[in-house]
């Protein structure tokens, strides 16, 4: 029986997966949970190989670490290998380090956004570079759109333990109709993060450009830890430039909180997934 709370990581023996290992680790640490490894490949060839190189990481981890640590490697589909291991394992985050989106990972999504898209479980997306075993400051988006608040049950428990505040950020809509959409979803989330006894700010911006240009923009302005923002598709077709694509690549490598809101019912104050 595994330790939980549990923190899967998809793992493909880079860098960036040496990285969310770290974070997995440091999670687990903070919260006395474990973390679990998977490789998932595509060969039954290349099984013996892989097992070798996850020997190879847990013997140069410390004593600590290793308690804490499960391997795995299995052969199937990478995007339903990880989902269904989510599932199983009851995971309370898939953390997943990202090489971000190249060529034509562009217009059909990049491999991180059809992770998301094969899982109901939440992610804690990272390039590497942002430390979060210290949360101080999480930013949240949200728009008229309803999915988008549907990550708010999963930002305010990483906020309660943390002892982290949660900047809510939204714009206002020339066009009345979605302005008011935005303002009731805003007055949501703001109830249910009073009713859990978070610490949060309401901002609303005033966007002539770039919604998302803008966001990330106030996101480094107060050094936020980690971006919460609720991945939903528009459209048939992922947009080339869809926001959780552009959250996933940002600049200043800041982490992605996310989960697919397909799988989630509408927000509930009552809800409880996990503990961080």
């Amino acid at each position: 029986m595994f330790k939980h709370p549990i923190y899967l990581v998809p793992h493909d023996f880079s860098t960036v997966s040496e990285s969310a290992t770290r974070l997995a680790l440091d999670l687990a640490e903070a919260n006395d949970g474990s973390t679990y490894l998977l490789h998932v490949s595509s060969k039954a060839s290349e099984k013996i190989e892989a097992r070798k190189r996850f020997n190879e990481i847990v013997s140069n981890m410390d004593d600590a670490d290793k308690g804490r640590v499960t391997t795995k490697v299995i052969v199937g589909d990478l995007y339903e290998g990880v989902g269904l291991a989510g599932d199983i394992l009851k995971a309370s985050l898939i953390v997943m380090g990202t090489h971000g989106a190249r060529g034509m990972q562009k217009f059909f999504g990049s491999h991180a956004v059809k992770m998301i898209s094969n899982a109901s479980s939440p992610f804690l997306i990272t390039q590497g570079k942002k430390k979060v075993e210290k949360i101080n400051t999480i930013v949240m988006p949200y728009s008229f759109a309803k999915e988008s608040i549907q990550i708010a049950s999963f930002a305010s428990s990483i906020a309660k333990k943390f002892n982290a505040k949660i900047h809510l950020v939204g714009y206002h809509d020339s066009d009345e109709w979605l302005e008011h959409k935005t303002q009731s979803n805003m007055l949501v989330i703001r109830r249910h993060f009073t009713d859990a006894a978070v610490d949060h700010e309401i901002v609303n911006m005033d966007v002539n450009g770039s919604y998302e240009t803008e966001l990330l923009k106030y996101a480094q302005s107060v050094d936020a830890d980690i971006i919460a923002a609720a991945y939903y598709k528009e459209g048939i077709l992922p947009s080339p430039n869809s926001f959780i694509q552009m959250m996933i690549e940002n600049e200043q490598q800041i982490p992605v909180l996310t989960v697919n809101a397909a799988e989630l019912s509408v927000i509930n104050s009552n809800y409880s997934f996990m503990s961080v």
